[in-house]
């Protein structure tokens, strides 16, 4: 569900890159300590107590100090929160196994029902036939002086007489051997309905047995990642807190120089025109997908210029796309800026997040409405017609598995553990020129950003359409 650890908020490493290479060395070149110098890596809450910090007359030095002790605890921060994330989805994966178990057990049980009821009609009908049978057999007992060998031909009228009667004797003769054979087909049938449906009904018990496994690992891997979130979380505030009280240094000594204001002004400036213009593409985005989806539902005439725009937009080259291509891509586009809530999204959309007892109940995703990355998959995939389990480790296997070199939009890209080796901990959509949409983490929105080809991305993309 979650991106691999590498990630980090662009904006913020460049807002660092813009304080420290820009403000620290045109106001105080001389500040550094030198090469030789060990880099600060995780610093005390108080930015003035610790050894080698610039002198508080320096504010210059200080505030490039103060700017790379909040980047490393940012830098920290995303490596926890991913780690924690991945554990998150292996939680997932136990939760989509006991969703499967027990529609499993469900189907079992129904089948077992029907069987039942099948033995059941089949024994009835072996009841009626006995009957039918006994009947026959009372019947022949009781003509058997009008149809038997010397009543066929004493008291006849003549040739024509005999003949008749034979022939009823036969007839009567061949219906009672049906009635009998009748009868003990019946009683065959409903016996081997009777071990039909007592197989059913052990293979539902079966059936019912592994649910109730799969929930009881389930709710051991959501503790687990409970157990292991609350012993980090301690982690987290601590990195928090040096954070917090960098900023807040760091704001301090913003507004006692007017210098450094005017520098970070011009970076917060900056970067909020990046966020300004890439909530303004998404939402260009976001409504001609939408146009697009809707055109086609609607077969409008003119086509689907809207989802053809939208594409065009987002880089994604059409050329040899298939239509069904184009609908996933289009539904995916259409969610952008959906926030992310863990647990969320399925075929008709955005759904409610659930609690994970750690990260994702920080950031309140049990409260909103939005997608994980898997989920995000599972409503793209569905204007296709593709049905995907709720766990990016699953959707890894649900199609043709193609070499990374050769992913083409509306392929699924996936990072995994050890070197890409280990257990998949997030997918993204694939839509060319490199770029992919994903719903990346907890407090983040559903974006489009450059593919990461790190160390954890796998090495095969996953092709469903």
């Amino acid at each position: 569900m979650h991106a691999p650890r590498t990630r980090r908020c662009a904006r913020r490493v460049l807002l660092v890159a813009v304080v420290i290479g820009v403000l620290v060395p045109a106001l105080a070149p001389a500040a550094h300590a030198g090469p030789g110098a060990p880099p600060a890596t995780t610093p005390p809450p108080s930015a003035t107590s610790a050894p080698g910090t610039p002198p508080p007359d320096d504010p210059a030095g200080e505030a490039g100090s103060l700017v790379a002790r909040i980047a490393a605890a940012r830098t920290a921060l995303d490596a926890l929160t991913a780690d924690l994330g991945q554990r998150q989805e292996l939680a997932n994966r136990a939760v989509a196994d006991d969703v499967a178990a027990r529609a499993r057990a469900d189907g079992a049980r129904l089948a077992a029902e029907e069987s039942r009821r099948g033995a059941d009609a089949a024994a009835a009908a072996a009841e009626r036939a006995r009957a039918d049978a006994d009947a026959w057999i009372t019947a022949w007992f009781q003509q058997a002086d009008v149809l038997g060998p010397l009543s066929v031909l004493s008291g006849s009228t003549g040739p024509q007489d005999v003949a008749a009667r034979a022939h009823l004797r036969d007839v009567v003769t061949a219906d009672q051997r049906a009635a009998l054979d009748g009868a003990e087909h019946a009683r065959i049938e409903a016996a081997n309905a009777d071990s039909r449906a007592r197989a059913a009904r052990i293979e539902a018990d079966e059936a019912a047995a592994r649910a109730a496994q799969a929930r009881t690992v389930a709710d051991g891997e959501v503790t687990r990642v409970r157990t292991d979130t609350e012993t980090q979380q301690a982690r987290l505030r601590e990195l928090t807190g040096e954070r917090d009280a960098a900023e807040s240094r760091l704001r301090e000594l913003e507004e006692a120089d007017p210098d450094l204001a005017a520098q970070r002004d011009r970076a917060e400036a900056f970067d909020e025109a990046a966020t300004a213009r890439d909530t303004a593409r998404d939402a260009r985005l976001r409504a001609a997908a939408t146009a697009g989806l809707t055109a086609r539902a609607g077969r409008v005439a003119g086509g689907v210029a809207g989802g053809e725009d939208a594409l065009a937009e987002a880089g994604v080259d059409t050329t040899g796309v298939s239509d069904e291509v184009k609908v996933v891509l289009e539904r995916a586009l259409s969610q952008l800026g959906v926030v992310y809530a863990w647990g969320g999204g399925d075929a008709q959309g955005p759904t409610q997040g659930i609690r994970d007892g750690g990260v994702a109940d920080s950031f309140g995703d049990f409260d909103k409405t939005g997608f994980d990355c898997s989920g995000l998959m599972i409503y793209a995939f569905a204007g296709a017609g593709k049905e995907l389990a709720h766990y990016s480790g699953y959707q890894a296997e649900s199609g043709q598995r193609v070499p990374l070199e050769d992913r083409r939009p509306g392929d699924m890209l996936f990072w995994a553990d050890d070197d890409g080796a280990g257990a998949v901990h997030h997918v993204a959509l694939y839509l060319g020129g490199d770029q992919m949409v994903e719903a990346p983490e907890s407090g983040k929105k559903v974006r489009i950003a450059p593919v990461r080809f790190d160390e954890e991305i796998v090495p095969t993309v996953t092709r469903l359409v």
